[in-house]
């Protein structure tokens, strides 16, 4: 069977990424069975932010392998439980929001719905700093 490849999107959007998060996998419990992968479509909520006031961010992991690079692999549940990602800001008129409000060291989630699945920390800002 062939493997799905991604195509990063710094080849799609042309530009750097906008931030850089190391991540850990610690989903709840009602996310246990999930298989996250390359590609998924969740999305992120600041710690201290609540779903239903401040609401969840479209701002989509790109998970990246030991040596930074993007791993092409799609395939569900064939990745580390923790590790870095590329953070990219799918609303372009949000942008300026998350540039004033994230910084290194910014904490928050990976979240479906409401639903926790990771824990992130900012590591690096990207193309948001510009």
């Amino acid at each position: 069977m062939k493997m799905e490849e991604h195509s990063p999107y710094q080849n799609r959007l042309k530009r750097n990424p906008d931030f850089i998060v190391e991540y850990e996998f610690d989903p709840c419990d009602e996310l246990k069975s999930s298989k996250p992968g390359q590609g998924m479509r969740v999305d992120f909520l600041y710690e201290g932010d609540n779903p239903s006031i401040e609401g969840v961010h479209m701002i989509w992991p790109e998970l990246l392998d030991g040596v930074g690079e993007v791993i092409k692999d799609k395939t569900p549940g064939k990745i580390a439980t923790c590790g870095k990602a590329n953070m990219w800001v799918v609303d372009e008129s949000r942008r300026p929001y998350h540039a004033n409000r994230l910084k290194i060291g910014t904490k928050g989630y990976w979240v479906r719905g409401s639903l926790r699945l990771a824990n992130v920390t900012v590591t690096e800002i990207g193309s948001l700093k510009c």
